[in-house]
C-alpha cells in the first residue's frame, strides 16, 4: 500500500469536514502562513457539537489548512 491512496482518504475526510461545518454555519479558516487554523461558529450551534468539531479540525489539522489555502489561492489567482 502506497502513501497517496491515505493522503487522499485524508484529504477527502477534511474535504467531507469542512462541508459539514459549513452546512452548520461554522466558519473555519487558516493564516495566510498556514500556522494557524481558525473556527468561529453560530451561537445556536450547541457547544458540545463546536467542540467535536473544533476536535476533528485538529485531527485533520494539516489536510484543512491545505484545502484553505489552495482554495484561498484559486480564487485570488495566487499559489498555494
Amino acid at each position: 500500500m502506497t502513501a497517496e491512496p491515505n493522503a487522499k482518504a485524508l484529504r477527502s475526510a477534511a474535504l467531507n469536514l469542512l462541508n459539514q461545518a459549513l452546512a452548520l454555519g461554522i466558519r473555519v479558516g487558516a493564516a495566510p502562513d498556514g500556522s494557524e487554523l481558525v473556527m468561529l461558529g453560530p451561537v445556536k450551534v450547541p457547544y458540545e457539537t463546536q467542540k467535536w468539531f473544533a476536535t476533528k479540525l485538529d485531527e485533520f489539522r494539516a489536510e484543512v489548512i491545505d484545502i484553505i489555502l489552495r482554495e484561498n489561492a484559486a480564487r485570488t489567482g495566487r499559489r498555494a
